[in-house]
Parts: structure tokens; sequence; C-alpha cells
């Protein structure tokens, strides 16, 4: 299978969201694809580097169990994730107004007083993780974590930031 084939039906000029819970065709079967744990999204042994085309697949994601699938209204296909598929790449905003945190997907979560961030070890380092509106885990990347630490303060009981009217606090 080719990557051109799933891209045909998706304009990759646009940052959409796509009702994959809705979409439940039968498993197609394996692709290439592995997304590594730092966000690179690797087919047949190469990075994709089209940026769109990354987004575009991001936004496609679909979790069932411990496996991860590539979905459209019409294909499922098994890919290998090794540690989160989406990634904060980026936070957008001002703590008084509201901070933003922009997805692999190209989608930005808003990180209000519902938001949870959690920490989980990678390679022996705590890394901040929210979950998505898609219901996805997504890992900062690295400079998405040096924005968050900028933003923030350490408390007695923790980690804070404020966004808008939220206080935003989670336990190291």
């Amino acid at each position: 299978m080719k990557l051109d084939e799933i891209t045909k039906a998706f304009d990759l000029d646009k940052v959409q969201t796509y009702p994959i819970d809705k979409w439940n065709p039968p498993l197609s079967g394996d692709i290439d694809i592995r997304i590594t744990k730092v966000g690179r999204w690797i087919h047949e042994g190469g990075e994709i580097k089209r940026k769109t085309l990354v987004r575009l697949f991001a936004s496609l994601v679909k979790q069932e169990g411990d496996e991860f699938f590539l979905v459209t209204p019409v294909e499922k296909w098994k890919i290998t994730v090794e540690d989160t598929a989406l990634h904060v790449i980026s936070l957008v905003g001002e703590s008084e107004t509201g901070v933003g945190a922009v997805l692999s997907n190209g989608q930005v979560e808003l990180l209000d007083g519902d938001s949870e961030i959690a920490l989980t070890k990678l390679d022996g380092n705590d890394i901040p993780v929210i979950t998505t509106a898609q219901g996805l885990p997504a890992r900062f990347l690295r400079s998405a974590y040096y924005q968050l630490l900028e933003m923030g303060e350490l408390t007695e009981s923790g980690f804070s930031m404020r966004s808008g009217q939220n206080l935003i606090a989670f336990p190291l």
C-alpha cells in the first residue's frame, strides 16, 4: 500500500478533525509506519518529512487497547507506536489569557481546569503527558517541555501554572 492512497481523500492544507470514533472499518492489515518516542514518523525505514502529511496521519490515529491504527471511513491499518501517537510540539498563548498545547495533528488543546498533566518516565526522565480531546495521550516534546517549565513554578506540592483563570498543578 502506498501513502498516496491514504491521502487522496483528504485536504492536506487544512487542519481538520475527523470523526474517527465513528469509523469502524475492518482491519486492512499492517502498514510499515512507526511513530518514534520523539515524534518522528517512519515509513519503510525512511522518515516522513512532509509536515502536512504527518499532521494528517496524526489526526487519523485511533487506539484500541494497546494497539494503534490509521483509520479512514473504509480502511484500518495497524501501525507501531513506540510511546505516544500524539506529541505536544509547542505551547501558544499567555498564562493570563489561556495557554494552548499545539499537537502533532495540528489541533490546539486548551490547557484549562479539566486538563490533566501527568508525569511519566521515558528513558529515566519524567516527561509531562496530557490526554487530548481525541482520547489519546500526547507527550511533550523537549521544546514544549521547556516552554511549560518557563510558564510555571515549583511549589511545595509540585509544579503549577496558570492558564487563563485556571491553575493547573501536577505533583513531581
